[in-house]
Parts: C-alpha cells; structure tokens; sequence
C-alpha cells in the first residue's frame, strides 16, 4: 500500500479510537515529515512495504544533521513512525515494523520546573494582560493541561456543586472542584474581564471569541523575564506547580492523580517535584 494511502487510514484509525485531535494532528505532522524525506529518497512515491531499517535510521540522522532537532523531538518523530508502522504491521500490510528495530536517542533528563505558593503569587503580580493573568491562576490552581483550560465552556462550570467538567485525554472526563483561591478570581474574571464576550469558552477574547496556548506561553515567557527567574515557564508548569503544591500540603498521591486526570500513578509521579530539603524533612519524621 502506498504510504500516502496507509497514512489516511491511520488518522481514521486514531480519530475512531477517539484520540484527542491535537494528539491526531501531531502524528500527522510528523509522518508528513518522513513522507518528504522518503519521497525525495526515492524520488517518487514509496510503498509502506519497501521502507527498510536503513531508511529510518537514515531519517534519524537527517533530522540531526538537517533539521538540528534536539534529542527529544526526534525521538518524538521515531515513536510516531513506530506507531504508524505498528499499525500497518496489524492490517498486514507490511511483515514486521522496521522502526521498532531503531533505538531512540538518549535525552539527557533536565530538571522539571515546580513553583512554590509564592512564587506563584509573584508571576501572577507581574502579569499585566488580565485575560492570561486569569488563565494562569486557573491552570496553576485546578490542574488543568493547557489544552483542557482553553477548551472549557462557561457550561462546563457547576456553581451549585462548585466544580469544572473536563473533557480530557481521549475525550475522558472529570470533575475538578474549584479551589477556594480560584472562587474569587472566577468571579471577577466573568464580572470585570470577560464581560459579554460573544463565546461560549471561559477563556475568550473580543477578537477572536477564545484564547491559545501559544499566546498563554509568551505572556509567561515574558513575566519571567520581568522577574529575573533563570528558568523556564510554560503552561505545563503550572501543571506540574499544582501537583506538587497538593504533595506538600499533604493531599495523598491518589487524589492529586485523579485531580490531574491521569490513568496510572506511575504517570502523576513524573509530576511531582520536591527539593533536597522537602526530601530530608520527609526522611526525619521516621
């Protein structure tokens, strides 16, 4: 089957298995991406059957020494193929997936960025723009993934029971309630910022009715700068702050797990940071 053909029927796949349509939308991307290097390797359209270990190793390289892709992202073009090769293994189109035989790059783990209760309090201070100065607090006090907090509708949001229905991860929901911190500034972001803003999402600007996470991210990137922090902070930061923060003032790993929408602990564990002296006064209480 031609690669083109077989890449179509992929994204039928994923959109059925009702995977979430940013999750959908990568895997595109980055197919499109080994389907011009192998289009130009062979100078013509490939088969998904004719693709060999040599071209995917080849393509490993390129992204190196062409795109100058860090570790991480071309790994993330590797598991891509891996999955799309899987997926063509199964429907029998190919007899065994060549991109499984190709060991990913070895990524040098950084340090995941955590922000205490008054460093919080500090990047809400410096951000001007209300409408992100709101969605920081929101993210930073729910834990909601970025993609989660821009896509929330003013229906999603039960006063009564003081709580946020979130569509997650494969369209997967959950109740967050909302935090006495964030009552306050919910309030006054519908009374005082959004206003009658013609849209049916929380987060919404008058041109364009919503808010992205792009414009989220460089508003943070910028509030940083004001502050002279010597690390980076994104929206998934903020994430990861809320986890951590829930970890310190004791909330047990069950509930701040199932607060973040995660299937296993295994995953909510990667979120929480604690420093050498959280970690020495944990081994004190012994």
């Amino acid at each position: 089957m031609l690669f083109t053909e077989a890449q179509k029927a992929f994204e039928k796949y994923m959109t059925y298995q009702e995977m979430s349509p940013e999750t959908v939308k990568g895997y595109m991307k980055d197919l499109r991406t080994f389907n011009r290097f192998i289009t130009d390797r062979y100078n013509g359209l490939v088969y998904v059957e004719d693709i060999i270990v040599d071209d995917v190793e080849d393509y490993m390289y390129y992204l190196v020494d062409e795109r100058e892709l860090a570790p991480r992202s071309r790994n993330r073009y590797l598991f891509s193929l891996r999955s799309f090769l899987n997926y063509s293994e199964k429907k029998g189109w190919i007899e065994r997936n060549v991109a499984a035989e190709v060991d990913p790059v070895k990524v040098m783990e950084e340090k995941k960025v955590a922000l205490t209760k008054e460093e919080l309090e500090e990047l809400f201070d410096v951000i001007n723009k209300p409408i992100i100065r709101f969605a920081v607090v929101l993210m930073a006090y729910s834990g909601m993934r970025v993609i989660e907090a821009k896509g929330l509708k003013l229906k999603d949001i039960d006063f009564e029971q003081n709580q946020f229905l979130i569509t997650g991860k494969g369209r997967r929901q959950r109740f967050i309630p909302i935090a006495k911190y964030l009552k306050p500034h919910l309030d006054d972001y519908l009374k005082n910022v959004r206003g009658d803003v013609d849209s049916e999402y929380l987060l919404a600007t008058t041109k364009t009715g919503k808010l992205s996470a792009g414009y989220i991210n460089s508003e943070l990137y910028k509030a940083t700068e004001k502050l002279g922090w010597n690390k980076k902070v994104t929206c998934h930061t903020l994430r990861r702050s809320f986890a951590t923060n829930l970890l310190r003032n004791g909330v047990n790993v069950f509930a701040i797990s199932r607060l973040l929408g995660h299937q296993s602990l295994k995953t909510t564990t990667v979120y929480l940071q604690l420093n050498e002296n959280e970690l020495q006064d944990a081994v004190d209480k012994l």
